[in-house]
């Protein structure tokens, strides 16, 4: 066996920029086996969708592209890892294994300890590394600001020059298993070519694209443009794709954001202003990115029960009706079901609409957030198991150290959407009607529109008592304590937020702000 043999493994890191493990594995080795399977268990996924083998099969042609520029592949297969590991180390053995760290699922989680179990097993040194800002083992939240900044302001990894790129390889007697292109016919992926125009496109090029068109022609509309569906898909960053399938780092960002802001500072127009304002906020928002994905790696459990343990035990009516209604956008709420269908087919919204739709299905059809779960995550073509549950937990109220928010969709066209333009394209049914019918809509049809499925006040209010029922039992406030120890942002550096109260019913329509994700 040759000690220089290395396999760099890809998993959702599909780019050169910014790579640890890629570039750790070229620099302590001679040979480096680069390697992507196309996991069955990933196919087959209750929260798999085709946005998402769309997302992994574009960045992965596109990374083939640019090794292919230097003579250089990638090794594709179709299968289960262990599996295909234990057919390649018996047709060329290898001495170490390479992979980013990932914060997935329960079903990704128990494969990366199978295959550390593999390596043990054939004295293989498997050795993973951070992409983003993001640690493993018991982190004190008070100093995790800290860890943060010294990793999300430190050196970026330069792309692997073309000397590095010529350790590359692929094995002669491993070739033979090479799928030039996988056959996603026989998984229900396949994307018809004008389903395929409406997403967006995932690659380290269309990262790099994105980010610059950002920072000097989008980004001036971010602060107050993510708020709307209509304005967001241009206001909005719409890097959150890219930092979900590992085509740009969360780091590669906010230095170039920081870059930005700084240059801006040379003037004091009224662009500048609003340039800055918009890059601060922009900023902020990518520092929330690692600090909800930080909940997942600490408390994997999250994804079946929710994080504070007053909660576990609540319950739902979850009519199988409401949930099918919920899921095809016929619940009779005209931007709930927009949001929807606008999903179904790019696979995109905003923050708030997300929001806005999980508060729905929990607060109004009384459907249980791990009900939603897998639903939701298939409609997102960025979606990242970390952000994705934090932000069902947050919303659903079960966390218990945030104010609970229960969207109004009429309140969200009024504000949002006045003239229905988002509405009436992804509800054709209701275009011959003017806003204020679309607005005043209620339990009766509008044409071929439904009528409301539910009394939204009447099933919102319940559901607030019912929440704040438990948060007004003994003990609730420690256990809340307890969660915001382990859980709650320290963003000011280690600086303690007042202890959650019992009696916080009396609060819970105050309006105050909400950390929006970086989904825009």
């Amino acid at each position: 066996m040759s000690n220089n043999n290395a396999v760099y493994w890809l998993k959702r890191d599909f780019r050169l920029a910014d790579n640890p493990a890629l570039t750790e594995a070229l620099a302590n080795h001679k040979n480096v086996m680069p390697l992507f399977i196309l996991e069955d268990s990933f196919l087959q996924a209750g929260e798999t969708s085709a946005f998402h083998v769309h997302a992994v099969t574009g960045a992965l042609e596109d990374l083939r592209k640019r090794l292919k520029k230097h003579e250089k592949d990638v090794l594709v297969l179709r299968g289960e890892v262990v599996e295909w590991l234990e057919k390649l180390y018996a047709a060329e053995p290898f001495s170490a294994l390479y992979a980013h760290e990932e914060i997935g699922v329960n079903r990704t989680y128990q494969r990366d300890i199978a295959v550390r179990e593999w390596c043990a097993e054939k004295d293989i040194t498997f050795t993973e590394l951070r992409q983003a800002a993001v640690f493993r083992g018991k982190v004190n939240r008070d100093k995790r600001h800290l860890l943060w900044k010294k990793f999300t302001h430190g050196d970026l990894l330069q792309p692997p020059s073309a000397e590095e790129l010529k350790k590359l390889c692929i094995p002669k007697q491993w070739k033979d298993f090479n799928v030039e292109k996988l056959k996603l016919n026989d998984t229900n992926f396949s994307l018809t070519q004008e389903e395929r125009k409406q997403l967006q496109p995932v690659s380290e090029t269309d990262a790099e694209a994105t980010l610059q068109s950002f920072l000097y022609e989008r980004g001036i509309a971010y602060s107050g443009g993510i708020s709307s569906p209509l304005t967001a898909f241009t206001a909005g960053s719409r890097l959150s794709v890219h930092f979900a399938w590992g085509t740009m780092t969360v780091r590669t960002a906010y230095q170039a954001t920081q870059s930005r802001a700084a240059a801006l500072k040379e003037n004091d127009d009224a662009d500048s202003k609003q340039w800055r304002k918009s890059l601060r906020a922009f900023l902020s928002r990518l520092h929330w990115h690692d600090h909800f994905i930080q909940r997942l790696e600490t408390e994997p459990e999250m994804e079946f029960q929710a994080l504070n343990p007053a909660y576990h035990d609540f319950e739902y009516d979850n009519k199988v009706e409401h949930l099918e209604a919920w899921k095809n956008g016929t619940t009779g709420f005209p931007m709930v079901d927009a949001c929807i269908r606008c999903l179904q087919a790019t696979g995109f919204v905003n923050f708030r609409m997300r929001a806005m739709l999980t508060s729905f299905a929990c607060h109004v059809l009384h459907l249980d957030w791990r009900l939603i779960n897998e639903p939701m995550a298939r409609l997102y073509t960025d979606y990242e198991p970390g952000i994705h549950l934090a932000q069902l937990q947050m919303q659903a109220g079960v966390v218990g150290i945030n104010t609970l928010r229960i969207y109004s969709p009429t309140k969200q066209i009024e504000d949002h959407d006045p003239d229905t333009i988002f509405v009436k394209q992804w509800v054709p049914e209701l275009r011959e009607f003017t806003p204020k019918e679309i607005i005043k809509h209620g339990y009766e049809p509008l044409g071929e529109y439904p009528g409301q499925i539910v009394d939204r006040i009447a099933a919102g209010k319940e559901m607030r008592s019912m929440i704040y029922a438990v948060r007004r039992k003994e003990g609730f406030r420690e256990i809340a304590n307890e969660v915001y120890e382990k859980h709650g942002s320290r963003k000011g550096g280690g600086k303690k937020k007042p202890r959650p109260k019992a009696d916080a019913k009396k609060k819970a329509t105050k309006k105050t702000k909400t950390p929006e994700k970086q989904s825009a």
